[in-house]
């Protein structure tokens, strides 16, 4: 059974936008190419996106909990999801500008992972962090609470589902100097395919190393009501 379908070929002008809820016609290029948008930007253009960042202008937080190596009790960022709500992780950016080392096999390094089973507690000291809408002409808040630069034992959150991690290792070559300057280090998680995480659970987020380090952190993600992504 042979089929067709009729857009109107809108490239360049006549391109309307009607009120919500209207009958709008598929537009096309004048070849007939169809134009689609990614389902995760038209969500975001929905006011389902949210982002935030640890780390203020040119002042980065120190990892390791404020100390040194990472600590699974003292994240350098928390998003705690809720009971009820889901999020798909976007985008999460680390930088971190480890300092300097004079060991042999001084490390640096950045874990990304998930306790599925409970969200934040409070416990601790954390700072609360600013959540932003990625449309920013959207009212709607996020459900999630999220904070960072732990100083002061959390619960321990239990990492099941790793999502990401790299490390780095400092290696004098054989010679003998007084101290060796690391460079910044990047690690962008920014997956094809994003993993559903349901509440109650909890992405955390940690950088440091046996040599200090200090960063930055930027997640964005979208989130829904779970009833969304419910199976039976």
């Amino acid at each position: 059974m042979a089929f067709s379908a009729k857009g109107k070929g809108r490239q360049s002008t006549a391109i309307s936008r009607l009120s919500e809820g209207a009958d709008v016609l598929t537009r096309a290029l004048r070849d007939g190419t169809l134009i689609t948008s990614d389902w995760k930007d038209a969500a975001i253009m929905g006011g389902f996106g949210y982002q935030v960042i640890e780390g203020s202008f040119s002042t980065g937080q120190t990892g390791g909990g404020q100390e040194t190596i990472i600590d699974i009790d003292k994240a350098e960022m928390v998003i705690s999801v809720p009971n009820g709500y889901s999020i798909l992780p976007l985008r999460i950016d680390v930088v971190i500008h480890p300092g300097s080392f004079v060991t042999e096999g001084n490390e640096s390094e950045i874990l990304i992972a998930v306790d599925q089973d409970k969200a934040y507690d409070g416990t601790g000291t954390c700072d609360a962090l600013t959540v932003h809408n990625m449309n920013t002409n959207c009212g709607k808040t996020t459900a999630c609470t999220v904070v960072g630069g732990c100083s002061v034992n959390m619960t321990a959150p239990v990492l099941d589902l790793e999502l990401a991690r790299i490390a780095s290792t400092g290696d004098l070559d054989g010679a003998t100097p007084t101290q060796f300057v690391w460079h910044q280090m990047n690690f962008v998680y920014e997956p094809k395919t994003s993993p559903v995480i349901s509440g109650p659970a909890m992405v955390c987020v940690y950088f440091g190393g046996t040599a200090a380090a200090t960063g930055f952190i930027t997640a964005q993600w979208l989130e829904f009501q779970e009833t969304v992504f419910s199976v039976s």
